[in-house]
């Protein structure tokens, strides 16, 4: 591992520029297993550069541009990466625990296997990114977008998901248990609370894969939708408020139709959730039910 002086650095990066403009003399910048623990980068242009290996602890890469960048294995413990651009960058086997990643644009990023275990992501972009068997312990992720994110066998234990849009992500396998969802979990409970006579036939809905949470109306649709759906009335009529941000919105938008309480824990969550809010809220016998008994 070698450790360039600020001097070679700074030529680095200058030659990188070059490089990227297609200038004559322009040498794409090559950090593999570069110590640059605690360097200042605020706002590098690295896109396209190589940084397998290397150890970038601490470093503040605020706004800097990372896009397309290979940082396979680096080590980016508790560096701070606010608001910086890692479109499509390569990140198999990084370590970002504790990293700060609030806004920033990862794209299409490659992070299999990736440790983000205590990471910051709040506002982050991460649609369409590979996080299969990441572990995302104790991140938060509160307004991220995760749209058809690959989350498959992801450790979320204890990650905060409140208003995290998931809408298509694919979390089969993944792990949610003890994950900040308490925000979620209270504004589904108050929806429940406005639909009392809809509730069983939301979790009739739910079982059945019937729900589709990018929608409000149709054959299958989101949390407000299929309580319309089930009263039979339009939504205006409804009485409940309409608000696509809400925490209990964003978070059915990660069950989509065909999803079960059996194959997408999302779905399995919302289950417990709805039984729970059943068994505190037991509904008087419907006149068939009596006419049976």
């Amino acid at each position: 591992m070698f450790k360039p002086t600020l001097e070679e650095l700074e030529e680095i990066l200058e030659l990188h520029k070059k490089w990227l403009n297609g200038d004559v003399g322009g040498v794409r910048a090559s950090l593999d297993g570069a110590s640059l623990e605690g360097a200042s980068l605020v706002g590098a242009n690295l896109e396209g550069a190589s940084l397998d290996g290397a150890s970038l602890v601490r470093a503040n890469l605020d706004g800097a541009r990372l896009i397309r960048a290979s940082l396979d294995g680096a080590r980016l413990i508790r560096a701070n990466l606010e608001g910086a651009s890692l479109e499509g960058a390569i990140l198999d086997g990084a370590r970002l625990d504790g990293a700060n990643l609030e806004g920033a644009n990862l794209v299409g990023a490659n992070l299999v296997r990736a440790s983000l275990d205590g990471a910051s992501l709040d506002g982050a972009s991460l649609d369409g990114a590979s996080l299969i068997r990441a572990n995302l312990e104790g991140a938060s992720l509160e307004g991220a977008s995760l749209v058809r994110a690959s989350l498959e066998g992801a450790n979320l234990v204890g990650a905060n998901l409140v208003r995290a849009s998931l809408v298509g992500a694919n979390l089969e396998g993944a792990s949610l248990a003890a994950a900040y969802l308490q925000p979620i979990k209270e504004d589904i409970k108050n929806i429940l609370n406005s639909a009392p006579a809809e509730v069983q036939g939301l979790l009739d809905l739910l079982n059945a894969g019937k729900i589709e949470g990018r929608v409000y109306e149709g054959e299958c649709a989101c949390l407000v939708g299929s309580i319309a759906k089930i009263r039979g009335v339009e939504l205006d009529a409804l009485g409940i408020r309409i608000d696509s941000d809400s925490p209990a919105e964003c978070w059915f938008l990660a069950i989509n139709k065909g999803a079960t309480p059996e194959n997408n824990p999302v779905a399995a969550i919302t289950k417990e959730w709805i039984e729970e809010w059943l068994s505190a809220h037991p509904q008087p016998a419907t006149e068939e039910e009596l006419h049976v008994n």
